[in-house]
């Protein structure tokens, strides 16, 4: 005959106590978990000033295990493609830690015609050492600096984590430069791709220049749906045509 486990009324209610701290435990860590990177995705987007579109550009996040790749294309099109030929690519790669994003290398590279403008860098070593125009540069970096491009998916992460400072060391032309972004609500956003709702945040700078509005949309991780930049009165606005995930 096999031995019959008996428990007292003081061991049920303490088998009980334990059940419940264990599963509140696990819930709390649950809803403790920080919001995730942007998935991996395919996107693209339309250039336009007024009525009229400038370009195109394509944009796409890639992960291979703890490795990310974020790469962008912009092509003038049209009649501004006659006009100035131009073509952009941005690129930069790097390691992940947790939801630390840690850039290793970002290449900018401006081309128009025969005329080129790059910067490119490899962050290692607490330094970003690379050029700018063909000017080398050796720079000491502070902890967590990223570079232009991947600043945009440490700010989708921490939108999604909905952070009330929104500042960065952004390493770029050779130097570390500080971005602030500013929260300005919520909006509903119609675009070729479809309707969102959007966070929509200012990049904030002394004077008023130059404004730059990002809408961030929560259903594609808190990626741009719409860009809109103002500068010597003329306003170039980007927008989302197309967005697959991976």
């Amino acid at each position: 005959m096999k031995p019959v486990l008996v428990f007292s009324h003081k061991s049920i209610i303490k088998i009980i106590s334990l059940l419940l701290i264990s599963t509140l435990l696990s819930f709390h860590s649950a809803i403790a978990q920080p919001t995730a990177l942007p998935d991996a995705f395919t996107a693209d987007y339309s250039v336009e000033r007024g009525s009229m579109t400038l370009g195109k550009l394509y944009a796409s996040l890639k992960y291979t295990g703890n490795n990310y790749e974020y790469s962008k294309y912009t092509k003038a099109t049209g009649v501004a493609a006659l006009l100035t030929g131009i073509k952009i690519t941005e690129n930069t790669n790097g390691r992940l830690s947790g939801l630390e994003v840690i850039p290793q290398n970002y290449l900018f590279n401006q081309s128009r015609r025969s005329k080129s403008r790059v910067d490119k860098a490899e962050f290692t070593g607490g330094k970003a050492v690379g050029s700018y125009k063909d000017n080398p540069y050796n720079v000491v970096i502070p902890n967590g600096t990223q570079d232009r491009a991947s600043m945009e998916l440490v700010l989708a992460r921490d939108i999604a984590q909905n952070k009330a400072q929104l500042k960065y060391n952004v390493f770029e032309r050779g130097k570390v430069k500080q971005y602030s972004f500013q929260k300005m609500g919520n909006e509903k956003i119609s675009t070729p791709a479809g309707e969102f709702t959007a966070t929509k945040v200012k990049v904030v700078r002394e004077g008023n220049k130059r404004e730059t509005i990002f809408w961030l949309a929560k259903k594609i991780d808190y990626l741009p749906v719409k860009i809109k930049h103002t500068e010597k009165g003329e306003v170039i606005t980007t927008v989302l045509k197309r967005y697959q995930k991976l």
